[in-house]
């Protein structure tokens, strides 16, 4: 029998209290609530202080510099916010290069084509790089020239983890136990099918049971590198210390599996433990998904863009999902975070029209000063001090000047629309499974749950913040 609430006495909350035993708001130690206090004004602070963000930015470049040996730029949005941009490379649709005029400008420019990483993108996607040494901006003009050509082009966004972009001496996730979460809910449908994009999953398989059915590829040949989806923790430097973003995807993980304990959950690696991955990456990693079988996808990542435009990349990339749609006679609902923003400006893959944007809550479900809002985003739900799986491990003092140390098998409240965002795909996950729904049908039956908010879309309470 269902257990979906439809009470009238209880809107906003599709499952009741479901989620809630042990994990009531009054019930949170002092020092856990503060920590929170602490991780929301840092996330707005980040957008409000330049200070703050060159110190985050800085901090990913040298390690993406580090690791691949390619430097990234940083670019000035429209609404005078930066994004990050990989040096020397810019992306054109298919269609746009098929214009001589457009290859014989390029050329001139001193363009390369080169592969774009991803074969179900080759036919769709020209990836270009410099040949040269350039003069900073030079992308940028060429790209403005494509535009007033008549030619989709874009330099190639660097996709962050839209929640957890901590700069130097924030406070981070503080150690936490779960509630008693009960049996399996009971339901008509079989589990469905959760993908996870993002840093992956932790190596080590937990004492207490959680997460242990997700699995694990380490041991791959070298020729199918993008198919190891474990989260090294320590790597972007070794230097004994948690990495910036290490944990997200296991975080993710687990608020995925609290919400929808049915769900059969997938975890795909296309974004380093410094929390960032370029869009191509991001792209492929999600077709990769869809050929697997996912019937809901969760993209807890997401940047803002030159021009407000949207990632050339996924969309080409949505293309091949569509068409994997058609082919198979089954749809995919893919889930997005709508980013830490605080402002209307569109962030990408969220903003795009077949993407479920989540926008963030605080536990008494107003809106939370840090979650990007607009007309683009779909639903919110509760995005601050949510708890979940974490890893062990010690943090780094670069990163906060408390830093913590975490058990073997720990457990962590951290904030953000990253959190949101699984939270909506868990509990698709979860309508499927009790009705017997495809995505689609089970989204909108959630939607209907909600109570409307200006700029944040459908919001509804799932699991309890702080």
């Amino acid at each position: 029998m269902s257990v979906f609430s439809d009470d009238p006495a209880t809107p906003g909350r599709p499952f009741g209290t479901d989620y809630s035993s042990g994990q009531e708001a009054e019930d949170v130690d002092p020092r856990v609530r503060l920590q929170v206090r602490r991780q929301v004004d840092e996330l707005v602070q980040r957008h409000v202080d330049p200070a703050v963000r060159r110190r985050m930015n800085g901090t990913i470049r040298g390690r993406w510099s580090t690791r691949r040996g390619v430097a990234l730029d940083v670019l000035e949005t429209t609404n005078g916010q930066e994004t990050l941009v990989v040096g020397g490379e810019l992306l054109v649709t298919a269609r746009s290069w098929a214009d001589p005029a457009i290859q014989a400008y390029l050329t001139r420019r001193r363009l390369e084509r080169v592969e774009v990483g991803c074969p179900d993108l080759e036919d769709r996607l020209v990836r270009l790089v410099t040949t040269g040494t350039v003069r900073p901006g030079y992308l940028e003009d060429v790209v403005d020239e494509l535009r007033r050509r008549g030619a989709a082009a874009s330099l190639t966004h660097v996709t962050p983890l839209a929640g957890v972009m901590k700069p130097h001496g924030v406070s981070v996730p503080t150690i936490g136990t779960f509630g008693d979460y009960g049996t399996h809910p009971a339901g008509d449908g079989p589990g469905a099918n959760v993908a996870i994009i993002d840093t992956g999953i932790d190596a080590h398989l937990r004492s207490d049971g959680w997460l242990t059915g997700i699995e694990r590829r380490a041991d791959v040949p070298a020729t199918h590198a993008d198919e190891m989806n474990v989260d090294p923790l320590d790597n972007t430097p070794a230097d004994g210390f948690l990495d910036f973003s290490a944990g997200h995807g296991t975080f993710v993980a687990g608020v995925v599996a609290q919400v929808a304990p049915t769900a059969d959950i997938e975890v795909y690696r296309s974004l380093s433990t410094a929390g960032a991955g370029s869009e191509i990456e991001v792209a492929c990693a999600l077709i990769r998904s869809v050929r697997d079988g996912a019937d809901v996808v969760n993209l807890s990542l997401g940047t803002q863009t030159q021009y407000d435009q949207p990632s050339l990349a996924v969309a080409a990339a949505l293309e091949v999902v569509r068409e994997i749609e058609v082919q198979r006679g089954r749809e995919v609902l893919i889930v997005a975070a709508a980013g830490n923003f605080g402002d209307t400006t569109p962030v990408w893959p969220a903003a795009f029209r077949r993407v479920v944007s989540v926008g963030s809550l605080t536990a008494d479900a107003r809106p939370s000063t840090f979650s990007s809002r607009g007309w683009w985003v779909d639903c919110s739900t509760v995005g601050e001090g949510i708890l979940s799986t974490f890893v062990e491990g010690e943090q780094s003092p670069d990163f906060t000047a408390d830093p913590e140390t975490f058990p073997e098998s720990a457990f962590a409240r951290w904030s953000g629309t990253s959190f949101a965002a699984p939270q909506v795909a868990g509990a698709i996950a979860r309508v499927m499974h009790e009705h017997g729904l495809g995505p689609r049908d089970a989204y909108v039956q959630l939607l209907a749950s909600g109570t409307p908010l200006p700029d944040f879309g459908q919001t509804f309470s799932i699991l309890p913040g702080v």
